[in-house]
């Protein structure tokens, strides 16, 4: 009863503070008309870019032949992960030098519960606009999705979010943990601006890299994922071919199951690792007495 009682207290903080980043985003009438307008003016230059590689050599195999439908799913994981990935480190910051931690912590919550409900500002900015950028892409840009299995699709979404969250925690984890509190933060950078950046395979096929980056890019979630949905969604996608550096590698495994095996073990892998390196960061950033900067 008493832990049942702990989770509605919880859940109701965490619900107190997205209302709290609700009230702020929407406080900003023109934020929201230049949130819709900027995603719409994103979908435009990459629609811009369809036109320009019709006629290329590109071979978009297994992916079908549509380049709006598969860069259109290349944006939607994007927006989707990069709340989750790189947006925890900031609001973990943004706490810190409100010097409002130790006022949290000193509250009867866990340590998660503060920076879960601060990141819902960008849960409210960056998810619906995978949404819009889909549903722009249909509307006035020819995408075209298939939705055969929901249920398949829904698993590989809720994959992503968790692995690129754990790599988010493990992000976090150095502000306190490394003491990386002056934008220099080493984990988002690596993945986010760089690995995830040229070898996800948001804009192109991963195919068409260097094998070397190929490699690379098969240590990060959304290789697996956009290459799933990609062959699930876009009409004429095919589904059995092995195109991925571990799907050649393990050809006897139908690629989109060994994408969601690859999902599943980064998960498992990072979530409790990051939430491990979290605890301890705010540990030894309590025994040192620099939890909030007016300490």
């Amino acid at each position: 009863m008493k832990q049942m009682r702990t989770r509605f207290r919880e859940w109701d903080a965490l619900v107190m503070f997205s209302k709290r980043e609700f009230i702020i985003w929407w406080s900003y009438k023109m934020n929201a008309l230049m949130w819709v307008l900027g995603t719409l003016f994103n979908t435009v230059i990459f629609f811009m870019l369809s036109l320009v590689t019709r006629d290329s050599n590109i071979n978009f195999f297994p992916y079908g032949g549509n380049y709006v439908s598969f860069i259109v799913l290349g944006l939607f994981v994007n927006y989707i992960s990069y709340t989750n990935l790189g947006d925890t480190y900031p609001r973990l910051a943004r706490i810190y030098w409100g010097g409002t931690m130790d006022l949290y912590l000193l509250s009867p919550l866990s340590y998660f519960t503060p920076m879960f409900g601060v990141m819902f500002r960008g849960v409210i900015d960056d998810y619906p606009r995978s949404v819009l950028t889909m549903l722009f892409g249909c509307l006035f840009f020819g995408a075209v999705f298939i939705f055969n299995q929901p249920l398949l699709l829904i698993l590989i979404l809720i994959l992503i979010l968790v692995s690129t969250l754990g790599i988010g925690m493990v992000s976090a984890s150095s502000f306190y943990l490394f003491n990386f509190k002056q934008q220099t933060e080493p984990v988002r950078f690596i993945f986010q601006d760089i690995i995830i950046a040229l070898t996800a395979g948001y804009y192109y096929p991963i195919t068409v890299l260097p094998y070397p980056l190929q490699i690379l890019g098969s240590f990060i979630p959304h290789t697996y994922a956009l290459d799933a949905l990609r062959r699930l969604m876009i009409p004429g996608g095919e589904l059995s071919t092995p195109v991925l550096p571990l799907q050649l590698a393990l050809s006897g495994i139908n690629p989109v199951a060994l994408d969601i095996i690859a999902l599943t073990v980064i998960a498992v892998v990072f979530m409790p690792l990051g939430c491990y390196m979290y605890i301890m960061g705010i540990k030894k950033a309590r025994k040192d007495g620099t939890l909030t900067r007016w300490q």
